[in-house]
C-alpha cells in the first residue's frame, strides 16, 4: 500500500463541542492516514478520552476563543476577548512561516482546522490543502463586539476574515451560521458522534430504579459556586436523577451523579437519558437532536452562534429555551415537566457529516505523495 501523506488538525481550546467535533471525524478517517492533532496541552487528556484511533498530539495555540466574565459562562466579555485575541493572534501570525515549514517537514498532505485560522494561512504558504470545519467563524462571533468597541476593533475582524479566506475549502457543520464571505463551501450536515443508548448499564450504575427519570446535567466547569444547586435535591421527590462529569461545587447533592469520562461520553449520556439540561453548544444541541432527547438551555449573551443552534434546537421540537434567571436559579421544575413530555422528531439535518469530511480528507491524503524538506 502506498505510503499516505499526513493529516494535521488544529482545533481550538474553546469548549469540548470543537473536540468532540473533530474527533467525529479523526476517528472515521482510515488508521493508514497518519494525524496530528495540534492544540491547547490541557485537552491532551480529553482527546486521550474519546480517540479510536492512533493520533499525535502536540501543543499549539492561536486563538482564544471568547472570554466570560467571572462566574457568568453563558456570557461573553467582548472587551477583554478581543484585546486577548488580538495579542494572540499578532503572535502566531509572527510565527506562520515556522508554521509552514513544520507542516512541509512532517509531510503533511492536508490541513483541518476546527476553528483557528492562522494554520490555514500556514497552510497555504506551505502549499498545502486547507480545510476549515465549522458552523461560525471568530470573526462572525467577534463582529458585534468590535462594532461596539471602535479604535482597531473592526480593523482586526478583517485581519481575521483574510485569514479564514485562505481555506481550501469550507466544510460547513450544521446548525451553521450562514458565512457568506467564505470561498468553496460544502454542506455536510451535523458533524456528531451518535452516542449509544446505555441506559439499563447507566441504571444500574447509579443505582437508582429503573422507573428514575434521568437528566443529562451540563452547565460548565468553572465559576458556577452562584447557581441554584440546592433546588435541584428538591427534585428528587418527583423521581428526577441527574447525571454528568462535574460535582456541585458547594457540596454533595444525593440525586446529582458524576461518572467517569473514561466510561462515558456526553453523547452516550445524552442517549439514555429522558432530558438533558444544558448549554446549547454545537456538541450538546447536535448529540440532543440525533439521539432525540430533549434539552432545557439558557440564553447566551454576546455569543452570535447561539441564534443558529437555538433555532435549530426549536424547529426540532426538542429545544426547551429557559430565561437567564430560571437557568441560573435551577428553577426548571416546568421546564423539565414539558421536556419529558416532548417526543420530538429526527434532526433537521443529516447526521453524517462526519463521515462526509473524513472520505474527503482520506481521498486528499491518499491521494498525495508526502514532501519531506
Amino acid at each position: 500500500m502506498a505510503q499516505s501523506g499526513r493529516l494535521s488538525v488544529y482545533v481550538t481550546s474553546h469548549g469540548f463541542g470543537h473536540l468532540n467535533r473533530s474527533v467525529a471525524v479523526i476517528n472515521r478517517v482510515p488508521a493508514e492516514v497518519p494525524i496530528t492533532i495540534r492544540c491547547h496541552p490541557n485537552l491532551f487528556d480529553h482527546w486521550r478520552e474519546r480517540l479510536r484511533r492512533p493520533a499525535d498530539l502536540k501543543a499549539h495555540t492561536s486563538d482564544v476563543g471568547a472570554l466570560n466574565p467571572p462566574g457568568d459562562s453563558n456570557t461573553t466579555d467582548g472587551e477583554a476577548t478581543l484585546a486577548l485575541a488580538a495579542k494572540v493572534h499578532a503572535e502566531a501570525i509572527a510565527k506562520v512561516d515556522e508554521e509552514a515549514e513544520t507542516l512541509r517537514e512532517e509531510g503533511t498532505a492536508a490541513v483541518l482546522c476546527d476553528v483557528p485560522p492562522i494554520p490555514l494561512v500556514a497552510a497555504r504558504r506551505a502549499g498545502i490543502p486547507g480545510f476549515l470545519l465549522a458552523n461560525f467563524t471568530w470573526a462572525d462571533i467577534y463582529e458585534p463586539h468590535a462594532k461596539a468597541q471602535g479604535g482597531g476593533a473592526p480593523a482586526f475582524v478583517v485581519e481575521l476574515r483574510r485569514a479564514y479566506r485562505q481555506a481550501t475549502k469550507l466544510f460547513r457543520a450544521e446548525p451553521a451560521m450562514r458565512m457568506s464571505s467564505m470561498g468553496e463551501t460544502t454542506d455536510v450536515g451535523m458533524v456528531v458522534t451518535p452516542g449509544r443508548h446505555r441506559r439499563s448499564e447507566l441504571i444500574e450504575t447509579l443505582n437508582v430504579p429503573g422507573s428514575t427519570r434521568l437528566v443529562y446535567f451540563y452547565v460548565g466547569r468553572y465559576g458556577q459556586e452562584n447557581l441554584g444547586w440546592d433546588r435541584l435535591e428538591r427534585l428528587k421527590k418527583k423521581g428526577i436523577h441527574f447525571v454528568g462529569f462535574h460535582p456541585s461545587p458547594n457540596g454533595e447533592i444525593e440525586n446529582l451523579h458524576v461518572v467517569d469520562p473514561n466510561h462515558w461520553t456526553g453523547a452516550d449520556l445524552a442517549a439514555s437519558s429522558d432530558a438533558m439540561v444544558a448549554k446549547a453548544g454545537y456538541g450538546t444541541s447536535c448529540e440532543a437532536m440525533v439521539s432525540g432527547t430533549p434539552m432545557i438551555y439558557p440564553p447566551r449573551i454576546g455569543f452570535a452562534e447561539h441564534r443558529a443552534l437555538d433555532r435549530a434546537l426549536r424547529a426540532w421540537g426538542g429545544g426547551v429555551p429557559a430565561s437567564a434567571r430560571a437557568f441560573a436559579e435551577f428553577r426548571l421544575e416546568s421546564h423539565l415537566d414539558k421536556a419529558l413530555a416532548l417526543k420530538p422528531g429526527p434532526p433537521p439535518f443529516p447526521a453524517d457529516g462526519a463521515a462526509r469530511v473524513a472520505e474527503r480528507l482520506a481521498e486528499t491524503c491518499r491521494s498525495s505523495t508526502p514532501r519531506r524538506v
